[in-house]
C-alpha cells in the first residue's frame, strides 16, 4: 500500500542550476543523472516521441525524491517547467489504475517501457482537477 509519493516530476528548462541549488545551497542528495527514455516521456507527458532525448537527475532518496527532467530546446516555447506529476509507486499499477477508472478519473492503461539499460517501468498516468499523477512500478 503507497504511503506517500514516491517523487515529484520536474521539469526545467535549466538542468544545472536546479542540480547546483538542490545539492550545494539545500544540501539534498544523492544526484543520479539519467538520460529519459523518449517512450517513458512521450507515454507520461504526452510529449511526441521523436522529440523526447534530453536529459534527467533523480536527487534525494525515496520516498520523496525530485525526478529533474530538462525540456527539450523544441519543446521549450510549449511546455512550461514546474511540477508535472506526482508519482505513486505501488506494485500493483493495474490494480489502481482501474480504481481510479471505477472511481470516474480517465486513467490511461499501464503501460510497460524498457530504457537503454534494460530497465522496465509500467506505469498508468492520470490527471486529477489538474494535477498530474502517476501509478509506477519499477522492474
Amino acid at each position: 500500500m503507497p504511503k506517500g509519493i514516491f517523487h515529484a516530476v520536474v521539469l526545467t528548462d535549466d538542468l544545472e542550476a536546479n542540480l547546483t541549488f538542490l545539492t550545494e545551497v539545500c544540501g539534498i542528495g544523492p544526484v543520479q543523472p539519467y538520460e529519459p527514455a523518449a517512450a517513458s516521456l512521450a507515454a507520461a507527458l504526452g510529449w511526441p516521441e521523436a522529440e523526447c532525448r534530453t536529459r534527467g537527475a533523480i536527487v534525494g532518496q525515496p520516498p520523496g525524491m525530485i525526478d529533474l527532467v530538462a525540456i527539450p530546446p523544441s519543446l521549450r516555447a510549449t511546455v512550461a517547467p514546474g511540477v508535472t506529476l506526482l508519482a505513486i509507486a505501488t506494485p500493483d499499477v493495474e490494480g489502481r489504475a482501474a480504481a481510479a477508472r471505477e472511481a470516474g478519473f480517465d486513467t490511461a492503461e499501464p503501460r510497460t517501457v524498457t530504457d537503454a539499460t534494460g530497465g522496465s517501468m509500467t506505469m498508468a498516468p492520470l490527471v486529477v482537477g489538474g494535477v498530474g499523477y502517476e501509478f509506477v512500478r519499477f522492474g
